[in-house]
């Protein structure tokens, strides 16, 4: 047995190889326009995106783009150009789509759009012309909820069939700014910008009706959920007391994190709430921040910025971010590889990561060079692992890592 044939990358990277699967990898700019972005959404695995833009930069009002292959290419969505774009969402395929304007070009409160073919199209849809700051979708795109700032109504509205029609809810007439629901749609969670009542409220029956939660008193700017919707986080403001507090029964209790005070803008949360990310405005740290421990620690990532939505892959392991003004990035949380022999064969297995999608395992004997070479066995998937076999090398180092075909 030849110990120099069993070298390998434990963890790697669309781009290369890392140290550290959990958060060695860094935030990339993609090649979106630089457009002073405030709202975001994703697929369930990350890879579909759609971003909004309240203004091109130039005074020109906004526009929507999406991309469907993380990020890597970027397309201008058919949704009307120039208005204040605030707030988007996306059914967990990324077919259907949801958009919140806040104003028009003359000031004047704005519509709410659906598109059904993940943003190829575009329907106005009988919501009322609001103030309009954030819209949320089930994971089928079926119920859509959306919460005006205070500016219009102050109230928060429910769709049960996609956009068609809307009806206002028993919440009380507030200013929200952001708004959260658990995957059926069933769940809905609001918070109070603090220029109301500075509470939480949730709903358990798809708005019919709310209770205010034992929340304190805050500036909130946002929430999110789990998508059973039983954890939820929620971030205050720099005008609130800057901190980070999550539940795990419903906003029923809430228990304050250990996350830095800052100025927090937008906060996303994985299916199961345990992995959150949440994003400073620029004003506090400019950092995004990450937890995998449901909010007990966090690690601060990336560049300064400023910061304005994040949005998580289902697995947290897919993280976007737009800023204001700027541009729009992702993180990808590499799976590791490990390596066991069979015989004279090597077993390398991979996690059915939503980071992994895309990437193929390749092969070189001599990282010094350039050629890796995709491994010719295509990987089986058992138990939500790929397997690869590869014939062990007696003669020569074997380099392994997962990459962009």
């Amino acid at each position: 047995m030849n110990p120099k044939s069993l070298i390998l990358s434990l963890a790697v990277c669309a781009s290369g190889v890392a140290d550290n699967p959990a958060l060695a990898q860094n935030w990339v700019s993609t090649s979106a326009p630089s457009y002073d972005w405030l709202g975001l959404a994703c697929s369930t695995n990350g890879g579909k995106l759609v971003a909004a833009a309240y203004d091109d930069g130039f005074g020109n009002g906004g526009s929507i783009f999406t991309s469907t292959n993380f990020g890597l290419t970027w397309t201008p969505a058919s949704a009307p150009a120039g208005l204040s774009w605030q707030s988007v969402a996306s059914s967990a395929d990324g077919a259907k789509l949801a958009a919140a304007v806040n104003q028009d070009v003359n000031s004047n409160p704005g519509p709410i759009y659906t598109s059904a073919n993940s943003g190829k199209t575009w329907k106005m849809t009988a919501a009322p012309t609001n103030n309009w700051l954030c819209v949320a979708s089930s994971w089928d795109g079926a119920t859509l909820a959306a919460v005006d700032s205070g500016m219009g109504d102050g109230l928060v509205y429910v769709s049960t069939n996609s956009g068609v029609a809307w009806k206002a809810t028993s919440a009380p007439a507030d200013f929200w700014a952001s708004l959260a629901m658990s995957a059926d749609g069933s769940i809905l969670a609001a918070v109070d910008s603090g220029y109301g009542d500075g509470l939480i409220y949730v709903s358990t029956n798809t708005g019919a009706s709310w209770t205010a939660t034992p929340a304190p008193i805050n500036l909130w700017a946002c929430i999110a959920s789990s998508a059973d919707g039983t954890r939820l986080a929620a971030a205050s403001s720099g005008l609130g007391d800057d901190e980070i507090y999550v539940s795990t029964n419903s906003g029923a209790s809430w228990d304050i994190t250990s996350a830095p005070t800052n100025e927090w803008t937008s906060i996303a949360s994985s299916a199961d709430g345990a992995k959150l990310v949440a994003a400073d405005s620029g004003y506090g740290d400019g950092l995004i921040y990450i937890s995998t421990d449901a909010g007990a620690t966090w690690a601060a990532t990336g560049q300064p910025g400023y910061w304005n939505s994040v949005a998580s892959s289902a697995d947290g392991t897919v993280r976007s971010a737009v800023s204001y003004p700027g541009g729009i990035y992702v993180l990808r949380q590499a799976p590791a590889l490990s390596l066991t022999r069979s015989g004279t064969n090597l077993l390398i297995s991979w996690q059915n990561l939503s980071a992994a999608t895309g990437l193929e395992l390749q092969q070189i004997s001599n990282l010094a060079a350039t050629n890796w070479a995709p491994v010719s066995v295509s990987p089986g998937l058992t138990n939500g692992w790929y397997e690869s076999v590869v014939p062990e090398s007696t003669s020569t180092n074997l380099f392994f890592r997962l990459a962009g075909p």
